[in-house]
């Protein structure tokens, strides 16, 4: 290895190597990935994680190589360091070694030894060699290192262009004759389980014969309209304020609302006991929690139009999914399967519309998985995915955790799908009264009945229902 002084040389030949191998592979992704990126199969950011993953796993490699030449630059720093009365006698104890190692074209050490005793240490000749021998001895050093680590480097590339390759035609030949996984789940699939790949195989199936996956897509994958109405004046611009979450500077009292955000701290305690919980829910819906009161505004304007009066606008927004799924033991076999190829179905959709997708699971008990990115989060949906369903069927946690869900800011413009047979108790009016405020918001419901005796106090509720038996 190289002395203590010239360590920081060292570090920065290392990070140029790391930048140089780092350089190549985008310019390989980029050009390789080039269809698949404009086709929206793999997305910029994916394509860039799995170059940092392949780049981890190649990098440390790098020091090896930037030490294969550490050996000779340790004694060519010892000899550039030397006295001029110890520089010959360490060139002449190195002879057998520089024979070894370069041709006499590309470095003379003989050659040298015999000019630097024709002259006396002292001797302007006797200095000038020993400078150009550093300095050609350096140079060559320099480039044979920089060549190895070139090929080394393109080695290393040559793999990844093959891994990158393998993967572009996979996906450009998956999906042929009406089978298999869509390209995006293709690719989505690389970096799962066996157990996790099979089964999405199979769920592909099922996703491309299912004419009620079909109509669910169409439906849901939609664009939500949040109508905003803006109060125009005559002519100019109308400021349109809305409040913003308080901060301890500009609280001035407090007030009864639903802004959660500003919700007193005693309010919570509501929610701590399960026969307090509906109160709380009743006053969040009658907007009679205490909350702080703010001065803190925002001041938007709109453009005024042409009319008069009260003018609408409305913008398109993209709302999150909330799927509920009946995973007890009635819901088995077919009914089963089907559900989570809609749970899968859904999921690719969000995916594809960048909208968020909150899974509620509920039997006995209740399991959420949140999907934020596919690309990260589908590993979160395996145990769902892969294992079977069991267990009593209990709506009340599954009611619970999706009313709290769409009161969420972020959940606001939100679809909640239902999945179950619906042959269970009656749903409690309390609960009825929620579902019909959150719909009063602008929350779409819809459900996909399995059942032959299904409850309808719940189909009811619904803007659409489909039935799979």
């Amino acid at each position: 290895m190289q002395p203590a002084g010239n360590y920081h040389e060292g570090y920065e030949r290392v990070r140029q190597l790391s930048a140089l191998f780092l350089r190549r592979l985008h310019e390989i992704a980029g050009e390789v990935y080039a269809e698949v990126l404009s086709s929206g199969v793999i997305r910029p950011e994916e394509m860039e994680e799995e170059i940092q993953r392949y780049f981890a796993k190649k990098k440390s490699g790098l020091q090896d190589v930037y030490s294969y030449y550490g050996e000779q630059w340790d004694y060519y720093y010892q000899v550039v360091a030397a006295s001029d009365a110890d520089f010959l006698p360490m060139l002449q104890q190195a002879r057998s070694a520089f024979v070894r190692l370069y041709v006499p074209v590309e470095l003379d050490a003989s050659y040298y030894m015999e000019q630097l005793v024709r002259y006396p240490r002292t001797d302007s000749r006797w200095q000038a060699l020993r400078q150009h021998f550093i300095k050609k001895w350096r140079n060559l050093l320099e480039g044979r290192e920089r060549t190895y680590q070139k090929r080394h480097i393109e080695r290393l590339c040559e793999d990844y262009y093959r891994m990158v390759s393998a993967n572009v035609g996979m996906l450009q030949n998956v999906g042929g004759k009406g089978e298999g996984p869509s390209p995006r789940l293709a690719w989505l699939q690389l970096t799962q389980s066996p157990e996790l790949r099979v089964k999405l195989r199979q769920l592909s199936q099922v996703i491309r014969k299912s004419q009620l996956i079909k109509e669910l897509n169409h439906v849901l994958g939609r664009k939500k309209v949040d109508e905003q109405r803006l109060y125009q004046a005559m002519s100019g611009k109308t400021p349109v304020t809305l409040l913003r979450s308080a901060t301890h500077s500009d609280i001035v009292g407090i007030t009864e609302g639903n802004n959660l955000n500003a919700l007193l701290p005693m309010e919570y305690c509501f929610l701590s006991d399960a026969a307090l919980e509906p109160i709380f829910y009743r006053r969040y819906v009658e907007k009679k929690l205490a909350v702080f009161d703010a001065v803190s505004r925002q001041i938007e304007y709109a453009e005024a139009s042409s009319y008069s009066g009260r003018d609408l606008q409305k913008r398109a927004k993209h709302g999150p999914f909330v799927v509920c799924v009946d995973t007890s033991a009635s819901m088995e076999g077919e009914r089963e399967l089907l559900s989570k190829a809609v749970v899968l179905s859904l999921a690719l959709i969000a995916d594809k519309l960048r909208r968020p997708c909150r899974v509620i699971l509920f039997s006995d008990q209740t399991e959420v998985i949140e999907l934020n990115n596919l690309y990260s989060d589908l590993a979160l949906l395996e145990t769902f995915l892969c294992n079977s369903f069991h267990g009593g069927s209990d709506m009340t946690c599954a009611m619970k955790e999706s009313v709290e869900t769409l009161m969420r800011e972020d959940f606001r413009y939100a679809d909640l799908l239902w999945l179950s047979d619906f042959e269970m108790d009656p749903l409690p009016p309390m609960w009825v009264q929620y579902v019909e405020e959150l719909k009063q918001r602008g929350m779409r419901l819809y459900a996909v009945s399995f059942g032959h005796r299904s409850e309808t106090s719940y189909l009811r509720l619904a803007d659409r229902v489909w039935t799979a038996d």
